[in-house]
């Protein structure tokens, strides 16, 4: 099976998401073509190293280059001010005269916005590569240059677009992952398909068995997809300045205030969240007359189909409404929806009534 090429067309920023399984000899190959040279230093914790460290490790060496290791803490934790100090102090560490470093985000979303804003801020700017271990990871954080961390105010908040020089997909680090983190990412392949590819919707409908079995086949086809859609919104609204990119955030509004609802904790994964704000956002489209109920009844059953749920429990319908109305996305106070009309289109609004949404709350979140 060989590996497809995604290609984000960013001028001279342009750069290849490569995906397939078990190529990961190939890797010092695309970091050459990437026009990468230099010592990588290696970003991540210490359970992806753990389980594949040593197979980079062999793979960059027997390459050419000679890598640095730097590890940072497992968990959302890492995502900090402190963390990220110390990160480019590491990185100063390592430099020298004469040396060229770029970084390698080898990790799920956590690792590779912490070690994305530390490669935009080291020295101005210095190139990096995702290497996602999540499927999470693959289809969302590790395409389209976001880059953060987190202040005890909220998620985050500071960070900057920073585009990687490569992204390169290994399907055979799904293979260990977690179920309930293989679910998580799901969610973001299904937004995908109700934004923008009807083609990948009626896949994951067909394709069920094939997928939660996790065969490298299936796994190629839905993770090139979800990564053509953020591609090519991306490279229409890089960093967020006509409102198209905004469409990603389909059932992110609630879903946000769900995970600030429960402090990021355990209770709901990211995914599980948005999954639980797409169907709620999918109910307010329908009372709205957006689109028609045959729309919110397709994506409950494949939300469900796959594990992930449409309602919330042990919330306090209350505190997701605190946290909408904190919404960092939010012009002049109002709050923007990403709607569907239909599945492969959505819209963004800010015209929904309040007590409409409190109506959608109450019904999707209880105590």
């Amino acid at each position: 099976m060989r590996p497809t090429v995604v290609t984000l067309p960013l001028g001279a920023r342009r750069y290849n998401v490569v995906i397939g399984a078990s190529h990961l000899n190939t890797l010092p190959a695309w970091l050459r073509r990437s026009g990468l040279v230099g010592d990588p230093v290696i970003v991540t914790n210490p359970v992806v190293w753990r389980r594949g460290g040593p197979a980079m490790l062999r793979a960059l060496r027997r390459g050419g280059f000679q890598p640095r290791l730097l590890l940072v803490p497992d968990g959302e934790r890492a995502k900090s001010m402190p963390q990220l100090t110390r990160l480019l102090q590491r990185l100063a560490s390592l430099d020298g005269a004469g040396r060229q470093l770029f970084v390698v985000a080898f990790g799920g979303g956590v690792v590779g916005d912490l070690a994305g804003l530390a490669a935009a801020l080291y020295r101005r700017g210095v190139p990096y590569v995702q290497i996602p271990t999540t499927l999470l990871a693959q289809v969302d954080a590790s395409v389209g240059g976001k880059t953060a961390v987190d202040l005890p105010h909220g998620k985050n908040l500071v960070g900057a677009f920073h585009q990687p020089r490569l992204v390169f997909i290994d399907l055979e680090w799904l293979a260990t992952l977690p179920d309930r983190q293989w679910r998580t990412g799901l969610a973001e392949v299904i937004k995908c398909g109700v934004i923008q590819d009807r083609t990948l919707w009626r896949y994951l409908e067909t394709h069920r068995r094939d997928l939660l079995a996790r065969r490298p086949a299936a796994l190629q086809t839905i993770v090139t997809r979800a990564v053509r859609v953020k591609a090519g919104v991306v490279a229409r609204d890089e960093r967020e300045v006509t409102g198209l990119r905004a469409v990603l955030n389909f059932g992110h509004t609630i879903g946000h205030a769900i995970e600030a609802a429960t402090h990021y904790g355990t209770a709901y994964t990211h995914g599980e969240a948005i999954a639980v704000g797409m169907s709620a956002a999918t109910a307010l489209a329908v009372r709205l007359g957006l689109c028609a109920p045959s729309v919110e009844r397709e994506l409950n059953d494949l939300l469900r189909a796959y594990g992930l749920p449409t309602t919330a429990r042990g919330i306090r319908p209350a505190a997701v409404l605190a946290a909408l109305a904190h919404d960092k996305k939010a012009r002049a106070g109002r709050v923007r929806w990403v709607l569907p009309t239909r599945i492969d289109h959505v819209i963004v609004t800010p015209d929904v009534p309040a007590a409409l949404v409190r109506a959608v709350v109450a019904e999707r979140v209880h105590r």
